[in-house]
């Protein structure tokens, strides 16, 4: 495509900015930031996790794709602002690329240091950058040269991958694991408290974040669900030991999904993480962690503090976030 962005494109821009933003993180990180992606739009564009200790930044990506007066010029409305901890991230759309600079700051001080004004009677921030940026600019210490950006993500460029990090084989879902993801999504969603995200690529333990709007803490899921029948009454939950990573804002939830019935058993598990080595028995099995469940069971057993009804996993999730 040659000539300028037009007024009527700029969303568009917008989404080539962030994918442009998502897919360099991923490539100067070789792996070691993971991108999850917003079910629906509550403000964060992004959650990047970083898989050596577990932290998730919360991303506000603001693409320009023109300059004005040589600088990225951004007018971004207070009420979009609520997240102080948050990362906004800002930069240029050039031709196959991002421009070569970006910006990189914490949202609180990006509304100390930018400009407020109004529009329309509702307060805004605005303020302008420019790819070279001048020894006296205010914005000096957040700007990071495109080649860089990993920095400010506490990632060395172009690092070898940490060495516990494996990725795994892709490997298809199942019709039912489809279903069980689908289901935990719909439940988690009815808490208009909560953000849902999905990574792009699925490539670790987490295959759902949760954002709580209000604490601003992130949970990251695993759902696993297994199918039960007349000839499998009692399944084995198996979880992938090549990529599964532990740490305590990582759960595991379990759902059982009826087959005969064509609905999921009342009962689910959730389990923290790093306790799944205490019930995987034995601790790896052809690559996987395993463990049995008979869901329903009232014997006394191993799995009796991680069984919950299946509609009060939004509240317990609630809760861990809250």
């Amino acid at each position: 495509m040659e000539g300028p962005w037009t007024r009527s494109e700029t969303s568009a821009s917008g989404q080539v900015f962030e994918f442009r933003l998502w897919a360099l993180l991923t490539e100067q990180s070789r792996g070691q930031l993971h991108v999850f992606l917003p079910l629906t739009d509550r403000g964060i564009d992004a959650l990047v996790h970083r898989l050596g200790d577990g932290v998730y930044f919360r991303v506000q990506a603001k693409g320009r794709s023109s300059l004005a007066d040589g600088e990225v010029h951004l007018v971004v409305w207070a009420s979009a602002l609520l997240d102080d901890d948050a990362l906004l991230v800002s930069g240029l759309v050039v031709e196959g690329a991002l421009g070569p600079t970006i910006l990189v700051a914490p949202v609180r001080e990006f509304k100390r240091l930018a400009d407020l004004t109004s529009a329309d009677g509702a307060p805004v921030y605005s303020t302008g950058f420019g790819m070279k940026p001048r020894s006296d600019s205010r914005w000096l210490p957040w700007l990071v040269p495109a080649e860089s950006l990993v920095e400010r993500f506490g990632i060395a460029p172009a690092a070898p991958a940490l060495a516990e990090v494996v990725v795994a084989r892709p490997t298809w879902r199942s019709d039912v694991g489809f279903i069980g993801e689908s289901e935990v999504v719909r439940l988690l969603a009815e808490d208009s408290g909560l953000n849902l995200f999905r990574p792009f690529p699925d490539l670790e333990t987490s295959e759902l974040g949760v954002l709580h709007l209000e604490s601003r803490r992130v949970l990251g899921i695993q759902v696993k669900t297994v199918g039960v029948d007349g000839a499998h009454p009692y399944p084995t939950v198996m979880i992938l030991a090549s990529s599964f990573r532990p740490s305590p804002a990582t759960y595991v939830v379990a759902l059982a999904w009826l087959r005969d019935e064509a609905r999921f058993h009342e009962e689910c598990l959730l389990i923290p993480s790093e306790d799944l080595h205490l019930i995987a028995q034995p601790k790896v099995s052809h690559g996987h962690f395993e463990f049995d469940w008979h869901p329903g069971s009232t014997a006394e057993g191993h799995l009796n503090k991680y069984r919950w009804g299946l509609y009060e996993l939004r509240h317990r999730i609630s809760s861990l976030v809250g």
